[in-house]
């Protein structure tokens, strides 16, 4: 039968018998070896894994043309034929977003009759991730 006694510091109660597990109770094998070559390399491995996986993952890319800020009843009032005036000089550079985030800037060109953007300039933090193997 155990015995169960009050624990002065914290006012819990505790079962004297159990058994607290000793170095020579736990198995060795079971634990993360420090300073293992295959741990090292296994941690590599999963980094480099990883890093594929991240590389991998699909995003939006979004070109904004330019905004304009309108009221509801003028918006309304469109009709097929009609136009928008954007805010935007068409000397200005595009904004490019990436899942809804500016990462870019560039202008617009026309390759084999799609339209394209050619980057004119990068994010400062995006120049600095590194995505060599």
């Amino acid at each position: 039968m155990s015995k169960i006694q009050k624990n002065s510091d914290n006012d819990k109660l505790i079962d004297s018998e159990k058994k607290i597990p000793t170095d020579q109770d736990v198995d060795k094998n079971l634990l993360p070896q420090e300073n293992s070559k295959n741990s090292t390399l296994d941690n590599t491995i999963d980094i480099v894994d990883s890093k594929k996986t991240i590389l991998n993952v699909p995003v939006n890319i979004t070109v904004e043309l330019g905004t304009s800020r309108i009221k509801i009843k003028d918006f309304l009032k469109f009709s097929k034929g009609s136009m928008l005036i954007l805010n935007e000089s068409i000397k200005e550079p595009l904004n490019i977003f990436m899942n809804g985030h500016l990462i870019a800037s560039g202008e617009i060109v026309v390759l084999e009759e799609k339209y394209g953007i050619r980057i004119t300039n990068i994010k400062n933090s995006l120049k600095t991730i590194n995505i060599s193997s």
